[in-house]
């Protein structure tokens, strides 16, 4: 890969250990296990030397990375001291795009405020996967004991606060469609997203009783069906991005070539520089890239380092099924370690089967 390459995401590992302990975590039930060796916390030294790298990336690249603010469970930093970075950086940087992504079971005033105070900057986005019975199947605290109605409740002080701006959830194909749907009705958040769980072709998840069933994409499809006939109360990223796709490729609209590669970085508490953390489910050390450092390292150096692109082209190679495949576009061969087995990233994602099926049915209904 000779083109330059950009950071599109920025990744802060703030805390490196959770107060919850859901099943399907790639961090803490997956194959990497670094996280037992991090600093528990970021420390000053790191935060201070991530502050001057994000200013220089804002100066000089033209992609405008969005950080997000990450765990672990990234409240567990402490809400004085995430206020105080948060505060840096949009002091140095007005412009900077945030966001918080948190397990739901710590909100009180002091966060309100710092939420409401930096509006223009940062988002507050929470996992959770519906009501009780859907979201306790997987997300329990370390003794294994439901915090539903803590998550609840906070849930509800944020709509009225106006600042619940998104949640992820993590699609089980043993949860009602409808219940889910009611649920996003329900609560109240200006945007929703859809995750799948994590595996790879060594390691199938539940759901996927083999790479070419099609259970998922029929979940999917059952859910897309309420969202759009339905009077459109909020976004829900997953279908958005694909209905926007599919009219694309109606209309024969190509999406215009890059000049540069885009890429997203983590950065652990320790301040070592890495690739995606969700490479963590494929392999141990699946993420780690040169080895180097924050406190003496510059991130675009890192993100155009031999090592980055190499890896970077590893992930964008796809099978032939991928290349020759009319949804392509679409779908851009599915993430990365959806598509690994063992260190070979060269296949088809392990939903690509349900992928197709969803798309055929949301392409008939939008497109013709």
């Amino acid at each position: 890969m000779t083109r330059p390459v950009e950071i599109s995401t920025l990744v802060i590992k703030v805390a490196s250990r959770c107060n919850m302990d859901c099943d399907y975590c790639y961090i803490y039930h997956g194959e990497d296990t670094s996280w037992r060796n991090m600093p528990i916390r970021m420390q000053p030294a790191v935060v201070k030397a991530l502050i001057v790298e994000i200013r220089r990336l804002y100066s000089s690249q033209q992609t405008k990375p969005h950080v997000v603010f990450h765990g672990g469970e990234p409240l567990l930093y402490g809400i004085k001291q995430l206020g105080q970075l948060i505060a840096s950086l949009v002091q140095y940087i007005p412009e900077v795009s945030l966001s918080i992504q948190t397990n739901g079971t710590i909100y009180n005033d002091i966060l309100e405020k710092l939420i409401l105070d930096y509006r223009s900057n940062l988002a507050f986005s929470v996992s959770v996967d519906g009501p009780q019975l859907e979201n306790d199947r997987h997300r329990l605290d370390l003794r294994g004991r439901s915090v539903y109605s803590k998550i609840e409740t906070n849930l509800r002080r944020a709509m009225r606060a106006t600042v619940l701006d998104n949640i992820l959830m993590v699609a089980d194909i043993r949860n009602d469609p409808v219940r889910i749907y009611q649920f996003m009705l329900d609560t109240g958040a200006k945007s929703y997203n859809i995750l799948l769980q994590d595996g790879d072709h060594d390691h199938l998840p539940p759901g996927k009783s083999n790479i070419e069933d099609t259970e998922v994409g029929n979940w999917l499809w059952r859910l897309f069906k309420l969202y759009c006939a339905g009077k459109q109360q909020f976004r829900l990223k997953f279908f958005d991005d694909i209905s926007v796709s599919l009219l694309k490729k109606a209309r024969g609209i190509k999406s215009p070539a890059s000049t540069y590669s885009l890429c997203t970085i983590t950065i652990d508490t320790d301040g070592e520089i890495k690739q995606a953390d969700t490479f963590r489910i494929n392999r141990n050390s699946a993420d780690r890239l040169t080895g180097s450092n924050i406190l003496d390292s510059s991130l675009l150096n890192i993100a155009n380092s031999s090592s980055n692109k190499k890896s970077l082209h590893k992930s964008e190679r796809l099978s032939k099924r991928c290349v020759d495949c009319c949804y392509l576009d679409v779908c851009g061969g599915g993430f990365p370690s959806h598509r690994a087995k063992g260190s070979e990233m060269q296949h088809p994602s392990i939903y690509c089967s349900d992928y197709i099926y969803l798309f055929e049915r949301i392409e008939a209904t939008l497109c013709h």
